[in-house]
């Protein structure tokens, strides 16, 4: 047949930073790589300039140009901050304003992005007419584009897959469920699993969830997991080895990534004084790449790190473009590894520090989906509870390793890592995408 086509709905997509653009952006690049046509639905970048006020226009190079990319504009007077952009009605009648939207928001949109769903629907469907689209993917959060490829199937046939980065009714941090009884979600959420050809998990724990909540969907379940962009791609953390460092220079720590409150900052910063105070770390600097907080920079996140007390050498530097990455991660000794508590939590930049072959300091309770993942790296350094001592004595034990370090030890610590290089994992999707459309397998480069 002719090169098959895909649509992949893809809220989040460069500019934006979100975590889950990387997902997306390699599947797309991937896709085209391996013989399909791609056509990536996403939302404008005004989104990203008024709303979420966070983007990495670095990312936008790292788009394969054979992907065809489809901007579709979200209403989203109800989602501003800003009094300016409010709107005459919105500005004029607050109050009726929220109600019907709450309302819209309950009976109709699945979310509050859910007025994206009409425009992105028509442009489904104004491409499919020009180019015949085979297969649809939709990626959630938001669960909106559940709909939009639900709906898209109902008017052409056209099958699609979902793709869970989170969950959609499960908390994740809670182990509750996300809304309360009789929410239109779990509604949706049915109706969207029983009409999906396939349906992938970041982690077995989210799989596992899903389905014994979901039984008659279970055979349809698989895990794709996350993982780290190879070196020579854009982005990529992998590369030569990093020269020596100084014999007298200081051990810098660090952690790249998004910053959030879910993570257990309070007493990870108290090990780390109680490392400082008894001179194990006499040298020691911990440097922090990334936001504070999903969107923007958040107050409430800063206020959880010990960024004032000069004592305790911990430096925020600020996000990291995905394009500069590589040297951030250069001028690291070791990494610390924090991850909310959180059975269903894979932190998305644990595949990108294993690569790095550099020791991880590991903070995290042992029921983490992150620890299924960091289990066998050969220069783990995990504490043996989330108590501030053991804590403290993992950093101590981590500062003893990493001087030791020797090539050989590195260049085994990636060759672990190379099991979960991204289009390794996406090898799995592209396989089950092409017998839903019925292609022949691509062939081996």
């Amino acid at each position: 047949m002719t090169r098959p086509h895909i649509g992949l709905v893809a809220f989040y997509f460069p500019p934006s930073r979100a975590s889950g653009v990387y997902r997306m952006l390699a599947l797309a690049n991937h896709l085209v790589d391996k013989g399909w046509d791609v056509t990536v639905f996403t939302v404008t970048p005004d989104f990203f300039e008024h709303i979420t006020r966070s983007s990495d226009p670095s990312l936008l190079d790292a788009i394969d140009p054979r992907v065809r990319v489809e901007r579709i504009p979200l209403p989203m007077k109800h989602l501003e901050q800003e009094l300016r952009r409010f709107g005459r009605w919105r500005g004029n009648y607050p109050e009726v304003h929220r109600r019907v939207t709450q309302r819209l928001i309950r009976t109709a949109w699945c979310d509050q992005y859910g007025s994206w769903v009409p425009g992105l629907l028509n442009r489904l469907l104004r491409v499919h007419r020009r180019h015949r689209l085979d297969v649809t993917l939709a990626t959630g959060n938001p669960y909106s584009c559940y709909q939009a490829v639900w709906a898209f199937k109902r008017l052409t046939k056209v099958p699609y897959v979902l793709d869970s980065r989170d969950s959609w009714t499960l908390n994740l941090f809670t182990d509750e469920y996300a809304f309360p009884p009789g929410h239109a979600a779990f509604t949706w959420e049915k109706r969207t699993f029983d009409d999906a050809e396939l349906i992938s998990f970041v982690n077995t724990p989210l799989l596992a969830w899903h389905q014994r909540e979901y039984p008659q969907d279970a055979d349809k379940m698989i895990v794709v997991a996350n993982g780290y962009d190879a070196a020579g791609e854009p982005g990529g953390t992998g590369g030569p080895e990093v020269p020596e460092r100084a014999a007298h220079s200081p051990l810098h720590f660090g952690y790249v990534g998004t910053l959030t409150a879910n993570q257990p900052h309070a007493i990870v910063w108290e090990g780390w004084r109680r490392a400082k105070e008894p001179g194990r770390l006499p040298d020691a600097v911990a440097d922090l790449y990334g936001h504070l907080g999903f969107f923007g920079v958040s107050a409430a996140v800063r206020n959880l790190l010990p960024l004032d007390d000069t004592a305790q050498q911990v430096r925020w530097h600020g996000a990291v473009g995905k394009a500069e990455i590589a040297g951030a991660y250069d001028a690291l000794d070791v990494l610390i590894m924090i991850v909310a508590d959180s059975p269903y939590v894979t932190s998305g930049k644990v595949f990108e520090y294993m690569s790095t072959g550099k020791p991880i300091v590991g903070l995290y309770e042992s029921d983490c989906a992150v620890a299924e993942v960091l289990d066998g790296y050969p220069l783990l350094v995990q504490a043996a509870s989330l108590d501030p001592d053991d804590i403290a004595d993992a950093f101590a034990r981590a500062a003893q390793l990493a001087p030791s370090v020797t090539p050989q030890q590195r260049a085994a610590a990636r060759e672990f890592a190379t099991r979960f290089e991204r289009t390794r994992q996406l090898d799995v999707l592209e396989t089950h995408l092409r017998r839903i459309v019925g292609a022949t397998p691509a062939p081996a480069p």
